[in-house]
């Protein structure tokens, strides 16, 4: 157990929360738990965090900007479909590697995120630089680009979904039919499958 009593302490509690959130999942992340693993008093993350919620907020809100940072894609220099392809296949790594901050930044844990200003800010900011370096490949529409975009978007989310469960079964399963033995296929060459699905949102 390390002791947090210096620095800026609301930032080593999210630090904290967040590593025990990967570690156990947030179901089992609680301000109480939380003060027991980095070693302050029982009242001490009550200043920073009113309830469960606003600690589940503060989680998902770093969750949201590390995910943004590793799908940062610059909107000054020219954009091809291989950034995209590379800002997806790093979308679903994340997704993989940082399963329960997964699961607690798309749940239904924190409500509404327009009472947590920075959660808010945070979950679109990935969303909108892919949206605005998608619309630099497709000659559409403001309307057609957000369609495609949300398509894109909802396939690459539902990948990490699936993999995952390929994750859990791995070598076991043995089945020729079903979502899973197509899921395995993808898996095993994930950037030529992103290429065909960019390469037909783009020409469509």
């Amino acid at each position: 157990m390390k002791s947090y009593h210096h620095g800026n302490l609301k930032q080593e509690l999210i630090d904290c929360a967040s590593k025990l959130c990967e570690r156990d999942g947030y179901t089992k992340l609680s301000i109480r738990s939380l003060a027991k693993e980095s070693g302050v008093s029982q009242t001490a993350p009550y200043r920073h965090f009113e309830t469960k919620e606003a600690l589940y907020a503060s989680v998902a809100t770093d969750g949201f900007k590390k995910l943004s940072k590793a799908c940062y894609i610059d909107l000054d220099k020219k954009i091809t479909k291989k950034h995209l392809v590379e800002i997806a296949c790093k979308y679903i790594e994340f997704g993989l590697i940082n399963a329960n901050t997964y699961d607690l930044m798309f749940g239904t844990a924190v409500g509404n995120f327009s009472e947590y200003p920075e959660l808010l800010e945070s979950a679109n900011s990935t969303y909108e630089n892919f949206r605005l370096s998608f619309s630099k490949l497709a000659n559409d529409s403001d309307e057609v680009i957000a369609f495609k975009c949300i398509t894109l978007w909802s396939m690459v989310h539902g990948t990490v979904g699936i993999l995952r469960k390929v994750q859990v079964v791995g070598e076991d399963y043995d089945g020729s039919v079903g979502p899973m033995s197509s899921a395995k296929i993808i898996a095993g060459n994930l950037e030529d499958h992103l290429d065909k699905v960019l390469t037909g949102l783009i020409q469509s």
